[in-house]
């Protein structure tokens, strides 16, 4: 079920926002769109479904992390492993990063937001995701601060480390 509200607060604004619910729509009722398998693709945390749905000169930006490419992506989960395995983190599933939105926005059709959230890892923030020609060009993150984002760093190994010590220096 679909629900919709109408904005009164301009020409300008009510047309931004009903082309943005029908872009809604349109995503709900084609499944099998670029952008449903890419979102697919990182609930499942599964590199070849996200490359599918991908343009060939895809960027995928996490600050915490690099830059990766279509060819590149399944290093990023690699490094999402190496650096959370302390935290036990093992299955693909854990990896998994679910996307929520569209949120509402009408400064570009082509480029989304979504809330992005890998529950299992302790990471949250935003995921700006850029649309072209059927395909998804690009995918900029930003994150909520938090111990995850030290372990994202690469630092989650030191901060782990200096706990074990306090704990053993306590006993």
């Amino acid at each position: 079920m679909l629900h919709t509200t109408t904005l009164r607060s301009g020409d300008g604004h009510r047309r931004s926002y009903q082309a943005s619910v029908r872009t809604l729509v349109a995503e709900r009722l084609a499944p099998n769109s670029m952008l449903a398998r890419y979102l697919e693709g990182w609930a499942e945390a599964d590199p070849a479904k996200i490359a599918d749905a991908t343009a060939e000169d895809y960027d995928f930006h996490d600050p915490l992390v690099g830059r990766f490419s279509r060819r590149t992506l399944p290093q990023y989960f690699a490094l999402l492993r190496s650096r959370f395995g302390i935290a036990g983190v093992a299955a693909t599933r854990d990896l998994a990063f679910t996307l929520r939105g569209p949120m509402s926005s009408a400064s570009h059709a082509a480029r989304r937001q979504y809330w992005r959230e890998a529950p299992l890892l302790g990471l949250t923030g935003l995921a700006e995701i850029t649309v072209g020609h059927g395909h998804v060009a690009t995918e900029a993150v930003t994150y909520d601060l938090n111990m995850a984002c030290e372990t994202l760093r690469g630092c989650g190994s030191q901060l782990h480390k200096g706990a074990a010590d306090a704990r053993i220096r306590d006993r």
